[in-house]
């Protein structure tokens, strides 16, 4: 088969990381894949190795986009795919509109996100439902995100799926295990916790702020490193900066090495008012890293509360604050739920059997129509 996969940038962030690993596996399967980004990514840009790598415009203006509706026409006409599965509400809307001019192709949608906490009006609901009448089948990243996308889009169950993200699990030689100290200037008993994700209002960076500010005043070796950038990266380096935090708090920005940072950390954090099903908790427990989170989306469906890491519910800070501190004071502890987080990845969320379910997915579409 011949699958399109559209993201919104070929970038370095959760959704278009799963779709370009989901396409190598697609690829070791016998398929074609085309890796399409809406917009062109000037840094860093994503590739599928074997697959073919496009863009369809340079900016988001109203004729740029005119021209991306163009382009992706063109596209599907000349390439003909099977298969265009969608990774992003952006993607979708602009396959929609280019169904219009091209031949008739099964469109999947991947949801990885909590659909009503993005929806806030009249308006935008009956335009959700609307597109979505266009779409062939919807896929989710958990049980939780696939139940409030059928309530709230009246769309029909069993046009519905759960598939989990497929986690590689990269093995690392000794030499990735031990930069991220000597590079920040950490002394060598000093004990790193990670945020990765991007800085957004959504991700809460000031939670954490409060909490590492505390946790300062009585364990001044437990350091906060934050990997990403985003729209209050500046706002957030300054409260830094005015809270005397920078010898606690250290920002690293955009990085590729996500693996090799996430072995250098005893535990991750996640302070999230809305998420999907965080994959990036998942990217540490490959790693063997606990995880700490408040009890949002699906933060439940890939952690296994007293298990694999904590859930915190409401928010509350100090319990917040115990859990990472206990995880950073027992070594064994640390451990056990590292291994315990280990095994859930491998035996949940495998890239194989993740890239095998799309594949039964795409080939019952195609077979439907004929």
């Amino acid at each position: 088969m011949k699958i399109l996969q559209l993201v919104t940038k070929r970038q370095y962030r959760g959704a278009e990381v799963f779709a370009a690993n989901l396409s190598d596996e697609l690829i070791k399967l016998g398929h074609e894949i085309i890796f399409a980004g809406l917009y062109l990514n000037d840094s860093e840009v994503l590739r599928v190795e074997k697959g073919k790598n496009i863009d369809l415009s340079n900016d988001k203006s109203l004729l740029s986009s005119l021209q991306l509706i163009k382009n992706l026409v063109k596209l599907i006409n000349s390439e003909k795919p099977d298969v265009i599965q969608c990774n992003g509400s952006d993607t979708l809307k602009f396959t929609v509109a280019a169904s219009f001019f091209t031949r008739k192709t099964h469109i999947t949608y991947r949801n990885i996100s909590t659909i009503s906490k993005w929806i806030d009006s009249s308006l935008k609901l009956n335009f959700y439902k609307t597109l979505f009448k266009k779409v062939d089948h919807v896929t989710s990243v958990g049980s939780e995100s696939i139940q409030d996308l059928i309530e709230t889009l009246d769309y029909p169950q069993e046009q519905t799926s759960v598939i989990r993200r497929g986690i590689p699990v990269k093995s690392l030689s000794p030499e990735d295990l031990s930069y991220l100290k000597s590079e920040l200037g950490f002394f060598s008993n000093e004990k790193i916790v990670m945020h990765i994700g991007n800085f957004s209002p959504e991700k809460n960076h000031n939670f954490l702020l409060d909490i590492f500010s505390d946790i300062k005043k009585s364990f001044s070796h437990i350091k906060l490193v934050c990997v990403g950038e985003g729209e209050t990266y500046q706002d957030i380096k300054e409260k830094i900066k005015k809270r005397n935090l920078e010898d606690t708090i250290k920002l690293l920005g955009f990085r590729k090495d996500i693996s090799e940072l996430l072995t250098q950390a005893h535990c991750l954090v996640l302070a999230s008012k809305i998420e999907g099903v965080p994959g990036v908790i998942l990217e540490a427990a490959s790693q063997k890293v606990p995880s700490v989170a408040t009890n949002v989306g699906g933060v439940s469906e890939v952690i296994i509360d007293n298990e694999t890491g904590f859930i915190i519910d409401d928010f509350n800070k100090n319990e917040f604050k115990m859990r990472v501190i206990s995880l950073l004071s027992d070594e064994k502890l640390k451990n056990r739920m590292g291994e315990n987080a280990f095994r859930l990845v491998e035996r949940d969320f495998n890239p194989l059997k993740n890239a095998q379910k799309f594949e039964t997915l795409y080939i019952q579409l195609v077979n439907k129509n004929n």
